[in-house]
């Protein structure tokens, strides 16, 4: 009896035995297949990339309305941006995209009798932005790195100005009471900035860039436009201006981001530049805010907010009172809010 309590007994540790390294099998197979399934890999060439699109829309039909009743709206835009980032060994490439257009038609119909010119549309905004920096560390673990900076700034489509009403609109119209002037479009004007400096970032979520020699451009491709006098040339003995300007000077960049409650995503990124002989105590800034609440996976809510100083250019100053709420042109700070949807994905 004792024989066999003892070879049942020994059975059943072989049996447990042999369950547990099963089981320890097992789990290291779930494991291995776990880490593989949530592990994001670069491809052989190191490149990552990831989009997102953002769209706004409104729209109003008011058909036969009552007098006062108001007139028909639409209005739409949206946003696209791509990152393109490359890692390796102690390399790093960040690129980035921006694609920012808005616009609205109040009204419908045609402008004059027997005219086929329609309501144009306004245009509310337009910026196209690509930024790119390459940074090598120093030597592996430091958080410093030798690092080269661009950023471009420009506009897609073209701007008419009306000559009333102040306000710009998508097309050239000239049927009364419309008499609009091209003011703008893509490399006309675009402004380049180019530098060479020391990068800091010893976390993902922020970094920091300076340079004592950073070169300033301001592009403007059409002559027509140049000679408007608005976007920062110098003006010839002729009455015409140049259609370029490069300027040498220091310029700093920094960026932060952070997630907040879980379901909330924070990014700020400021650029400063300032002329070593144009008035170096005025500083051209470009301030880029967004705040993102994610609705569900993939789509998020984004408010943004941006700034824009440039010294040697000319804006409309913006006053409710006045006609089309412009009451001239001076040096200002151009300020920009979107509320967008937005849908990003990896690629």
């Amino acid at each position: 009896m004792k024989k066999k309590l003892l070879h049942l007994f020994l059975l059943l540790n072989l049996v447990i035995i042999n369950a547990q390294d099963n089981s320890a099998a097992q789990e290291a197979e779930r494991k291995k297949a776990m880490e593989a399934a949530l592990k994001t890999e670069d491809n052989a060439s190191g490149w990552t990339t990831k989009g997102g699109i953002g769209l706004d829309l409104g729209q109003l039909a008011n058909i036969n309305p009552y007098i006062g009743g108001g007139s028909n709206r639409l209005g739409f835009g949206g946003a696209i941006a791509y990152k393109a980032n490359y890692k390796k060994n102690l390399l790093s490439w960040n690129n980035d995209v921006n694609v920012n257009l808005s616009t609205q038609r109040i009204g419908n119909g045609a402008l004059a009798v027997g005219s086929k010119d329609k309501v144009p549309f306004e245009k509310a905004l337009d910026l196209f932005t690509i930024s790119s920096n390459c940074a090598y560390k120093i030597k592996d673990g430091s958080p410093w790195a030798y690092s080269a900076d661009l950023f471009f700034l420009s506009q897609l489509l073209g701007s008419y100005q009306d000559s009333a009403n102040k306000k710009i609109y998508l097309k050239e119209v000239n049927t009364a009471p419309f008499n609009t002037n091209i003011v703008s479009k893509l490399f006309s004007p675009a402004n380049i900035t180019f530098a060479l400096g020391l990068k800091y970032q010893k976390k993902d979520n922020w970094y920091a860039f300076i340079s004592p020699v950073a070169l300033k451009a301001i592009v403007v491709a059409d002559q027509d436009i140049a000679n408007l006098g608005y976007h920062g040339t110098e003006k010839n003995d002729d009455g015409t201006y140049k259609q370029s300007r490069i300027g040498v000077g220091a310029l700093g960049r920094a960026g932060y981001s952070a997630k907040l409650w879980n379901r909330v995503n924070f990014g700020s990124e400021m650029l400063l530049f300032s002329d070593y002989i144009d008035n170096p105590q005025n500083i051209d800034v470009t301030w880029l805010n967004n705040i993102g609440l994610e609705i569900v996976k993939g789509l998020n809510l984004n408010f943004r907010v941006d700034a824009f100083y440039d010294d040697n250019k000319i804006n409309n100053v913006s006053d409710r009172d006045a006609i089309g709420g412009i009451s001239g042109q001076g040096k200002r700070t151009n300020w920009i809010q979107q509320l967008l949807l937005v849908y990003n994905r990896n690629f």
